[in-house]
Order: C-alpha cells, then sequence, then structure tokens
C-alpha cells in the first residue's frame, strides 16, 4: 500500500509537471501568434501613417505650386491686357514680384534668348534656356515639352518645368509658367513667362513627424527623372539609383522596374538605400497627365513597432518559468531590505547623536555672548551708556542665534527646492560693524588680532536678505576664529566692484583672511558638503557641526554669487565671497535707536492673543512702556467671543499668535475676515509668532492678517505697527 502510494504520488507529481509544461508551451505558442499578428497590424499601421504623411506632403506642393501658377497667370493677364512691350512688362514684373527668393523670366521660345527681372533694365539677358537647343538629354527633352505645353496652353492643370541651375542662384529651381503677348515694333510676339522657385523653398514645406528622423520626400517624373531631389537619392534619376544599390547590373530588373513605374498611379516599393539600408518607398502622381510623382522614403527600422509585444510573450515564459524561483528570491530580498533598514536606522541614530554634539559649540558661540554680555553690563551698572552697548551686543547675539537655530531647517529647505529669500534694505556699513560687534568677545578670549578694512562703498544701500547675508558672512567669520590659534592675525574686507551685467546691480565683495591651520586640497574638494569635516587632530578639537561650508555654499548659489577659497596647510584661509545685489537709490529710514516718546501711541487698547504665560508678560510690559493697555486670551476662539462680547472699537487691533490650541491664529484671522460686522471685520489683525520663514509671513497674509512679527519681539518693529495702528494705516 505504502508502495502504492508512493508511486502515485510520483505519477501525481509527473502529471503537475507535465501539465504544467504543456500549459506553458500553449502559453507561449498562443502568445508568439498574438504578438506575430499584432506587430503586423502595427507595421501596417505605421507605413499607411508614412504613406498619409507623404500624400499631404504632395496636397501642400500642389496647392503651394498652384498658388504660384496664379500669380504667373495674374501677371500674364495684366500684361496682355494692358498690350506692354518687353521692356514695360519687365519693369511691371519687377516692381510686382517682391520676394526676393522668387525669380521671374521671360524667354522667347524661338531661339530660347531669356530676360531676367533679377537685374536691371540694359543688363537682365541670361542664357537659363540656351540649353534646350541641338540635341538634348531625355530629362532635358521632358523639360522643354513641358515649356511647349504651358506656350502652346495645352499643358495640365499641376505641371512644372523640371529642375535646372538658375543664371541668379547656384541653387536648383523648378517653374510654372503662362505665354504672353507683346508688342514689338513688327507687331506683337508670343513669350513663356515663367515664374522659377529655388528647390530649397518647396523642401521647406516638407515637415515630418519627430519620429521620422530617416524620412525625406522629393518630386520625380514619372519616368524616374528627379525634378526635386533629396539628399538620400543619389545617381541621375531614381530607377539608375535603384539599378546601383540593388539590381547592379541586372538590366532586366532596371527595365521592370521603370514599368512599373510609369504604369502605376502610386505604389509602395522596399529597397536599400545607399548606405545598405532596407528603406521603404513610397511614389504617389499627382495626377491630371501631370508627368510628376511625388517620392518619398523612410528606413524600414523606423517603421517597426516597438518591442511591447515581445516583451510580454517573454514576461509570460519568464513568470511561469520562474514562479517557483520568485517566491524565495523575494523572501531573500525582503529580510535583505530588513537587516538593510535595521542597519540605516542605526546609522541614522548615530548620525543624529553626532550632529546633535557637534551643534551644541555653534550654539554656545552667540550664547556665550550673550551671557557674557549680561554679565558685563550687570558689573557695569553705574554706568548707563556702556551697559547700553552691552545690552545691544547681546541682542545682536541672540539674533544670531535664532539664526543659527534654522540652520538645519535652511539645509533642507534648500535640497529640497523649498527655500525663499525676503530681501529688504540693508545698510552695508552697519551690517557689517554687527558682525564685528558678535565676534568680539571670541576675539578678545583668543587673543586674536582683528583687522578690518573697508574699500569703497559708493552704494552704501543694497537690496538683499539680511538673515541670509548674516549666515554666509558670520560662518565664514566663525570658521576663521575657530580654526585660528591664539594670537593669530584675522582680516575681514569689504567693499564694491561695478557689476559687469547691469548697472542697476552693484557687486558687494567679501573677503576674510586668517593665518588658522589651513585645508588640504583633498578637503577643499569636498568641505561644501554638508556635515563634512578636515579629519586632523587640531580641528578634532573644534567642534562644530560640518554645516556652515553648506550653508554657505548654497545660499551664495540661491543669490546666484560666487565663493572662492585659496588655503594652505598651516598658512591659512581666505574665502572671497561676491555677490550682485540690486542697488538703492535713496537711504532707508534708518531706525530709531533712542527712547521714543510713548505719546506716539499712547491711548491704544489691543487684544493680544497669547496662549504661553511668559510670552505674555514679554508684550504686555513692552505695551505698557508705549502707554499702551492690553487684554489676553489664550486662543483664537475666545478671541473672536471677547470681540463679539464687547462694542466695535473697544480693541484698536488684536495681537495674534499662530500655534495656539482649539483655534489657531491663521483660522481665527480667517473667521475675523468673515464677521458680519464691518467694524470687526475690518479691524487690524498683527501676527506675534517664532514662525518666521518667508513661507510663514505669506501664510499670514493669506489668511487675512495685516502684518508680522517674528518672536523674539523687536521693540522697533512693535513701535513701527503701533504707529501704523494710531494713524489708522490698515
Amino acid at each position: 500500500m505504502a508502495l502504492y502510494t508512493k508511486h502515485t504520488e510520483k505519477l501525481y507529481k509527473a502529471a503537475l509537471w507535465a501539465g504544467n509544461i504543456v500549459l506553458m508551451l500553449v502559453a507561449v505558442v498562443v502568445s508568439l501568434i498574438y504578438a506575430y499578428h499584432v506587430r503586423t497590424s502595427q507595421i501596417e499601421v505605421k507605413q499607411a501613417d508614412f504613406i498619409s504623411t507623404v500624400e499631404s506632403m504632395k496636397s501642400v506642393s500642389q496647392n503651394y505650386l498652384d498658388s504660384e501658377r496664379g500669380y504667373v497667370e495674374n501677371w500674364a493677364f495684366y500684361i496682355n491686357d494692358r498690350q506692354m512691350t518687353r521692356e514695360e512688362a519687365l519693369d511691371f514684373l519687377r516692381s510686382i514680384n517682391t520676394n526676393p527668393g522668387r525669380y521671374v523670366h521671360i524667354v522667347d521660345m524661338e531661339n530660347f534668348d531669356a530676360w531676367s527681372t533679377s537685374y536691371p533694365a540694359g543688363h537682365d539677358e541670361i542664357d537659363t534656356y540656351h540649353r534646350f537647343q541641338g540635341e538634348l538629354k531625355d530629362w532635358e527633352q521632358l523639360m522643354l515639352d513641358a515649356m511647349w505645353e504651358m506656350y502652346n496652353g495645352t499643358a495640365p492643370k499641376f505641371t512644372v518645368v523640371g529642375r535646372y541651375q538658375l543664371d541668379e542662384t547656384v541653387s536648383p529651381a523648378v517653374s510654372v509658367g503662362a505665354r504672353i503677348t507683346l508688342q514689338t515694333e513688327d507687331g506683337t510676339k508670343d513669350f513663356l513667362l515663367l515664374r522659377a522657385i529655388p528647390t530649397n523653398v518647396l523642401q521647406k514645406t516638407w515637415v515630418f513627424p519627430a519620429e521620422y528622423q530617416s524620412a525625406e520626400v522629393g518630386i520625380m517624373t514619372t519616368k524616374g527623372g528627379y525634378v526635386i531631389q533629396s539628399p538620400s537619392m543619389k545617381s541621375i534619376s531614381f530607377p539608375e539609383y535603384i539599378r546601383g544599390y540593388n539590381f547592379q547590373d541586372d538590366y532586366n530588373k532596371v527595365d521592370s522596374f521603370q514599368k512599373e513605374l510609369e504604369s502605376t498611379d502610386h505604389g509602395v516599393l522596399c529597397y536599400k538605400n545607399f548606405r545598405n539600408e532596407d528603406c521603404l518607398w513610397y511614389y504617389s502622381s499627382f495626377g491630371g497627365n501631370s508627368n510628376l510623382d511625388i517620392l518619398g522614403v523612410i528606413r524600414l527600422d523606423e517603421l517597426q513597432p516597438e518591442n511591447g509585444t515581445w516583451l510580454i510573450v517573454v514576461l509570460i515564459c519568464g513568470t511561469l518559468a520562474a514562479l517557483v524561483l520568485l517566491d524565495g528570491l523575494y523572501l531573500r530580498q525582503v529580510n535583505r531590505r530588513l537587516r538593510r533598514t535595521a542597519k540605516l536606522a542605526q546609522e541614522a541614530s548615530e548620525a543624529k547623536t553626532q550632529f546633535l554634539s557637534s551643534m551644541s559649540h555653534d550654539i554656545r558661540t552667540p550664547m556665550n555672548a550673550v551671557l557674557g554680555m549680561m554679565s558685563i553690563a550687570k558689573s557695569h551698572v553705574q554706568d548707563p551708556e556702556y551697559v547700553t552697548q552691552c545690552l545691544d551686543k547681546a541682542m545682536t547675539s541672540g539674533k544670531r542665534l535664532l539664526t543659527l537655530i534654522n540652520d538645519v531647517l535652511d539645509i533642507s529647505k534648500i535640497e529640497s527646492g523649498q527655500f525663499v529669500l525676503t530681501p529688504s534694505e540693508v545698510l552695508v556699513e552697519k551690517f557689517f560693524k554687527e558682525l564685528d560687534d558678535m565676534l568680539a568677545l571670541q576675539i578678545r578670549e583668543k587673543n586674536l588680532h582683528f583687522t578690518i578694512q573697508k574699500d569703497a562703498l559708493p552704494h552704501p544701500v543694497v537690496l538683499a536678505d539680511p538673515i541670509r547675508l548674516n549666515q554666509i558672512y558670520m560662518n565664514l567669520l566663525s570658521n576663521a576664529v575657530k580654526y585660528t590659534p591664539d594670537g593669530g592675525s584675522i582680516t575681514m574686507r569689504f567693499g564694491e566692484e561695478p557689476a559687469e551685467a547691469d548697472k542697476k546691480l552693484t557687486c558687494l565683495v567679501f573677503c576674510v583672511s586668517d593665518t588658522g591651520i589651513g585645508m588640504t586640497p583633498e578637503y577643499q574638494d569636498r568641505m561644501y558638503q554638508s556635515f563634512s569635516r578636515e579629519i586632523n587632530t587640531q580641528v578634532n578639537r573644534t567642534l562644530g557641526s560640518g554645516l556652515g561650508l553648506a550653508i554657505v555654499r548654497q545660499m551664495v548659489d540661491l543669490m546666484g554669487g560666487t565663493i572662492t577659497c585659496e588655503s594652505e596647510v598651516e598658512k591659512g584661509t581666505t574665502f572671497t565671497v561676491r555677490l550682485n545685489l540690486p542697488i538703492v537709490d535713496q537711504q532707508p529710514v534708518t531706525k530709531q535707536e533712542g527712547h521714543l516718546e510713548d505719546d506716539d501711541v499712547r491711548g491704544l487698547h489691543l487684544l493680544v492673543a497669547e496662549d504661553n504665560e511668559l510670552n505674555w508678560e514679554v508684550i504686555e510690559i513692552l505695551l505698557e512702556e508705549f502707554g499702551v493697555t492690553c487684554e489676553r486670551v489664550e486662543n483664537g476662539r475666545l478671541c473672536i467671543e471677547q470681540l463679539l462680547a464687547n462694542p466695535a472699537g473697544t480693541y484698536d487691533a488684536v495681537l495674534m499668535d499662530v500655534q495656539m490650541p482649539e483655534m489657531n491664529g491663521l483660522e481665527a484671522s480667517q473667521r475675523i475676515r468673515n464677521l458680519d460686522e464691518a467694524a470687526l471685520r475690518n479691524i487690524p489683525v498683527i501676527a506675534m509668532t517664532a514662525d518666521a520663514f518667508a513661507e510663514d509671513v505669506q501664510a499670514c497674509i493669506s489668511s487675512g492678517m495685516n502684518g508680522h512679527m517674528a518672536k523674539p519681539i523687536d521693540t522697533i518693529v512693535l513701535l513701527n505697527y503701533l504707529k501704523k495702528i494710531k494713524n489708522k494705516m490698515f
């Protein structure tokens, strides 16, 4: 029984494998047959599209040459009606033929003397048509026959004089014409009026779709003589071309081929071109006994469909053949991804830890200045002027600290393409003085010799993003201080150069040089990469985030500037930044540094929406110093309720925090703008938030707010808004 069961199992497995193989073979055969039929249909469609394109070009050519023939017939009628002499006709034609790329000839069909309007009177005789005297070649005879048909009025509607060389230009041309009668001394005489069109003009009307890269088109006689010859149409005629590259010396095939051309109005041919490439040739008659065909050619490989169908067949076969292996490979790949993900998570955790550790130094630099200046001010309370200076420097360093905190976000936003510059007026000299103040304490601690060189500043005010300028220059100066040994020297030079691109711009040049440890050439190649630092003992002793130069480079690129570096180990480093910035013609209104009179805004009563107790205390004290009273609510919902609970005019304005519980400031502002009562709906709303990016400012304005103040609150900015509220400027 066991043997029977084992034997049965083997038979079952064999049958299963056999069935799978049969099914796979059937699927493959069906797929191949289907793919063949689909491919054949696609080729037929592509060939039909190409033929349709050539037929469209034939129609374009007919319409174009018909319009040219219409010009000639109208001119002929006018000349005959006015009974002009040859000289009068030529003068008239010179005036009427305004297109310099078209040539007009009058031909005497008795002796083939001819005159061209392209030359001045008295010098207008040409030799172009004397070639038709004497013994003629086949193609010349065809041209002469066409001229006589035009002259005798027996020509079909679409008739041209075949390709020939003009005296006026090196380009070949074709002509359309009509008979004219001119006055002579002996009475009247008939001439042939021709309008010659360079073949390249007609060829410009033939535009193939982009997918037809090798396609060309020309015009030939029904016997295969070229009238307009494309670059790939070699030899003296089309039959000779096909013979030379396909039949060689088999003239029987040539005769059969030529008879086929003469006896059919259209046809599709498959022959090689002069590059030995298989091509499809299509010819089609212009009709009306014109004895002219349009001839199009394209490589066969361009008419081949994409291999999508065959790819389906391969996928079916591969899927059926590798179904079992696929599950195993998939599981193996999943395990590999899990291991890789775990490794990346570990590396990310280590990178974050290292980054936070490194950032502590860059954060402590301005923090040290803040605490140091506050400590110095505390020990000099008897000297108010000196205390004020210390507080100013502490405030400047505090702003620098805020900038540093945003560095990581800046890098992320720049690399994701979401970063926005916010230009404003910048006092150049004052700006660089603030840089000096922020670094003064560190420079004294390291006993560094710091020199400031100011070059000419013909434009003291420029338009730039001051926060980003500060990031660029402070990063470079901080690096110089960090990596210059005690007792070394640092030189900061700034000035202007003419901007070559635009007179409305000036080139602001900033250069910082130090006698520090310098950088190796290898590190200079990667120093602008995020988190990159030089690997040596001196650098390792100095903590840093590795973001400074990356931010500098990307900020400079955003501003359309350049940064260069010259550095040598143990000798020092020089960075030079050049920024083309718009010139501000007038000096901006300088901020009033002194104490402003409380009476300027005294009497205002504001509603403050602020959920943080400490922030509320700060803004309340600041407003009290200006003689402004205020009331507080903790969120946007309470702000709206407070406005509705009091008569209109109770509050002169609303100072609105953005990030608040229950209802944020943006939503509250939108709801205020939709209130029914106009006095409440139009109350000024000023954002008072730590969200200080340009997109945050725009979000506040879009929600209906009238302005934006970034935390920590700048008293000058606050006072300016209070004055606008007092003067009802919103």
